[in-house]
C-alpha cells in the first residue's frame, strides 16, 4: 500500500476501528497479522488514559494468558520501548539482552502462541508519553530488513496520529488539525530539508547536496522538530506528509 494513500484513508476515517482496520490491511501486505497497540503511559494533552491493548488482534487465549500472568509487570519487549526510540525486533532482544528466567519464558510462550518474527515500536511524546505497538506474524517467514521496518515504521506512525485524534476526548479531529495548520509553518529551507529526509538522506549528505554545512542543518532540523512538535525524523516526515507540508517522491515506492 502507498503511504500517501494510507495516510488518506486514515485522515478520511471516521471511527478508531475503521483506522485499525486500514492499518491490519497496510500490515499484511509486509507479512504481519498480529497487532497489540498500548498506550504505556497516560497522554494528558488528549485525555487519554494509559491502556495496554487499546487496539489489538492478538489471539485471545494469549491475551488471556498474559493478563493471568500479569506479564505487562515483566515485558521485556515493553520494557525495552522505555529505552529506546528505534524500531526492534523481539529476537534480537532476546538475543543480546540478558533476560531474567521469567523474561525468557514469556518469550518462549509468545513464540508458542504462534507470535513470530515480532516486532516492537515505541513512540515517545515531546511530554513523556509512551506508546508501544507490538507486531507479529502467525505465519512467520518474513523478511526483516531495513527498508521493512521504515515503511512499517511509516505505516505505524500514521496510525498513531490518526488513532489519537480520534479517540481524543478534548478537541474534535478538525479541531486539532485547525490548530496544528496554524502553528505549522515551514521555511522554503526546512521544507527542502524535510524532503532529503523522507528519501533517507543523512545530515551531512544533506548538507553536501544543498551545499551548506552540517551544523546548518542540524539547526534547520531542530526548528522542524519544534515546529511539528517530535523528537525524532521519521515522525517529522509523516507528520509534514499528513498536513501537506512536503510531497516527497519516495512516497510511489512505499
Amino acid at each position: 500500500m502507498l503511504l500517501d494513500q494510507f495516510i488518506e484513508d486514515t485522515n478520511r476515517a471516521t471511527s478508531s476501528e475503521e483506522i485499525f482496520l486500514l492499518y491490519q490491511e497496510a500490515l499484511k501486505y509486509h507479512g504481519y497479522d498480529g497487532i497489540c497497540y498500548c498506550l504505556v503511559t497516560d497522554h494528558p494533552a488528549y485525555g487519554l488514559k494509559a491502556d495496554h491493548g487499546a487496539m489489538q488482534n492478538y489471539p485471545d487465549e494469549w491475551i488471556k494468558h498474559y493478563t493471568k500472568k500479569n506479564y505487562k509487570e515483566i515485558d521485556p519487549v515493553l520494557q525495552h520501548c522505555f529505552k529506546t526510540s528505534d524500531i526492534f525486533s523481539w529476537d534480537n532482544l532476546v538475543e543480546h539482552k540478558n533476560l531474567e528466567k521469567d523474561e525468557k519464558l514469556l518469550m518462549i510462550e509468545a513464540k508458542e502462541a504462534n507470535l513470530l518474527n515480532g516486532l516492537a515500536m515505541p513512540l515517545h511524546g515531546i511530554n513523556g508519553e509512551l506508546t508501544a505497538i507490538g507486531l507479529a506474524s502467525t505465519n512467520g517467514g518474513v523478511d526483516i530488513n531495513k527498508d521493512i521496518l521504515h515503511k512499517i515504521r511509516s505505516l505505524s506512525i500514521q496510525f498513531h496520529l490518526s488513532y489519537i485524534e480520534q479517540e481524543s476526548s478534548s478537541l474534535s479531529f478538525f479541531e486539532i488539525n485547525a490548530i496544528e495548520h496554524k502553528k505549522i509553518t515551514l521555511s522554503n529551507r526546512e521544507r527542502e530539508i524535510l524532503l532529503w529526509m523522507s528519501e533517507g538522506k543523512s545530515d551531512s549528505i544533506i548538507a553536501d547536496i544543498i551545499g551548506i554545512s552540517y551544523a546548518t542543518v542540524r539547526y534547520h532540523m531542530n526548528n522542524i522538530f519544534i515546529k511539528l512538535g517530535v523528537n525524532e525524523r521519521t515522525l517529522a516526515v509523516v507528520k509534514a506528509i499528513r498536513h501537506g507540508l512536503i510531497l516527497p517522491t519516495y512516497l510511489k515506492r512505499i
